[in-house]
């Protein structure tokens, strides 16, 4: 049986921010990173990765920095393995 994609949105529950803790970088978390290498700042909203958009600064959960992110807090820094190399990052703030 195949599900359409407007049948499985209306069966699945809505995440909201609000309901999940602040302590800690989770879906629709709102994260400032610092690049360590080249001092540059940068803010991602991490999303499913059908919401997903790169030139919205949306990524996915699912996409390496986003798993990289995943469970860390403000404060942390985090290295990320992408196909280019790798990206260490200093967590600035998460916000939701």
């Amino acid at each position: 049986m195949v599900i359409s994609r407007k049948m499985r949105s209306t069966t699945q529950p809505r995440i909201e921010a609000r309901d999940l803790p602040n302590d800690k970088i989770y879906i629709l978390s709102r994260v400032k990173l610092k690049d360590l290498k080249t001092g540059e700042l940068c803010e991602y909203l991490l999303v499913s990765p059908e919401e997903s958009n790169f030139e919205e600064n949306k990524i996915s959960v699912s996409s390496p920095i986003g798993k990289g992110l995943l469970g860390r807090k403000t404060g942390d820094t985090v290295e990320v393995k992408v196909p280019v190399g790798v990206f260490k990052y200093e967590i600035l703030e998460v916000t939701r």
